[in-house]
């Protein structure tokens, strides 16, 4: 656990170093805030988007390179939560029973370090009255913390996790004024673990609800996700001297 977590800070640490480097000059730094509701995708809940959905909130830092890419820091809490039987959701266990067998509620702190693409060129130094909206798309590397349950023959206890996932999302941004910037974004989390949803005995256990005692490591991993609305506001502008106007 110590090291995964060590080495998730070494790779963050040397991401954005990279980004301050001559080869990607930054143009601006930003920090900012980030409001909105998460949710969880597992076992409890295969496919539906926005289940259950929980408030989120967290920090964002945001190096921008160039009007075309940037590079992101953040820090967020994450509530997600759910129960079964759910609509259209039947396992052996308790088939035929409709009253509900188990649930759990959880927090999570998610960090993460992305590059964001900017589909239009955004925040020009030259054309800034022009630049001022763009979708992005955005991926990186990221770690969850939560504390995981265990159960053997001698009790039971929740002890602190890390964990690396993988996140990409969505989102779109405007520049309100010279110095704050609004955006929607959608983020997911793609993680390789199939416990977020288990707290505690029940019904069913939500990491081999079919009682096969071999749960799949490649296809029940869950997945978490949070979208809101983030604001940054400018720190630092880099003095870009004038090349034609361009």
């Amino acid at each position: 656990m110590i090291f995964k977590f060590r080495t998730f800070f070494v790779i963050v640490f040397a991401f954005f170093l990279l980004s301050c480097t001559d080869g990607w000059s930054q143009e601006r730094i930003e920090a900012g805030f980030f409001l909105g509701g998460s949710y969880y995708n597992g076992d409890l809940n295969p496919g539906k988007q926005f289940y259950s959905i929980q408030p989120s909130f967290g920090g964002v830092f945001r190096v921008v390179s160039n009007s075309r890419i940037a590079f992101k820091g953040t820090f967020t809490i994450v509530n997600i939560q759910g129960d079964y039987p759910g609509e259209d959701i039947q396992y052996p266990s308790v088939s035929g029973n409709s009253s509900p067998q188990y649930s759990f509620e959880r927090t999570m702190a998610d960090m993460a370090a992305q590059i964001e693409i900017n589909f239009f060129e955004y925040d020009h130094p030259f054309r800034r009255d022009e630049t001022r909206f763009s979708p992005y798309i955005t991926a990186g590397i990221a770690s969850t913390f939560y504390r995981r349950y265990y159960s053997d023959a001698g009790g039971s206890s929740e002890n602190p996790h890390f964990i690396l996932s993988l996140p990409f999302g969505i989102g779109i941004k405007w520049k309100l004024s010279d110095w704050v910037h609004l955006g929607l974004e959608w983020n997911f989390r793609k993680t390789f673990v199939d416990d977020l949803d288990k707290m505690g005995r029940g019904a069913i256990d939500p990491s081999d609800p079919y009682g096969f005692d071999q749960p799949s490591s490649l296809h029940n991993n869950d997945w978490y996700s949070f979208a809101g609305v983030l604001v940054t506001f400018d720190l630092f502008h880099r003095k870009v001297s004038c090349n034609a106007g361009y």
